[in-house]
């Protein structure tokens, strides 16, 4: 029960010591701004209101209990409930999210645009291919030994070099025999 009880903050128990720090950072915070905030002034309360939800401010239920009793405050002190914005609950509770209603205003992209992007990367794709293909053909083309025709570079040069000596030896003993022939 006491290690419960250092996840409590607020009235509500948190799961884990980094969730009870943001709780009492957030406890902090609004016990500031209580204090700052003069509700007889709807529209500077508006805005802080409005504020607090585009910065997301407030991630836990204490925060979220917090922008719900400010809601509240501002409807009794005669704001019209369509001038005030819902709160964003950045979560799924039933594990399912929906197509652009998710938490981080996540955007859907078009099916259209999918097309077009799908497109542009065959295209990209396809000309690196002919790129690459066209590489390893200038490469075994080439004068010039390489990583791809090293091989056979040295080994027609070795035989060339081999065939010259043969040609040569021919021809220095048909000499030989010639002289020993004399």
């Amino acid at each position: 029960m006491k290690n419960e009880e250092q996840f409590i903050v607020g009235g509500f128990l948190f799961g884990s010591s980094e969730d009870v720090k943001l709780a009492k950072a957030e406890e902090n915070s609004i016990q500031f701004l209580k204090q700052k905030i003069d509700y007889e002034d709807t529209s500077t309360t508006l805005r802080i209101y409005e504020k607090a939800l585009k910065e997301n401010i407030f991630k836990t239920p204490l925060g979220f209990d917090f922008l719900r009793s400010t809601q509240e405050e501002l409807v009794k002190r005669g704001v019209p409930r369509e001038k005030i914005k819902p709160i964003p609950l950045h979560s799924s509770f039933s594990g399912v999210e929906e197509a652009g209603i998710s938490g981080k205003n996540r955007r859907r992209i078009k099916p259209d645009k999918i097309r077009e992007y799908l497109r542009h990367s065959i295209w990209l794709n396809v000309v690196l291919i002919l790129l690459a293909v066209g590489m390893f053909i200038i490469s075994l083309l080439g004068e010039t030994p390489n990583m791809v025709n090293y091989r056979f570079r040295i080994q027609n040069e070795y035989a060339s070099w081999e065939q010259e000596l043969m040609e040569r030896e021919n021809q220095l003993k048909e000499r030989e025999r010639e002289l020993n022939l004399e």
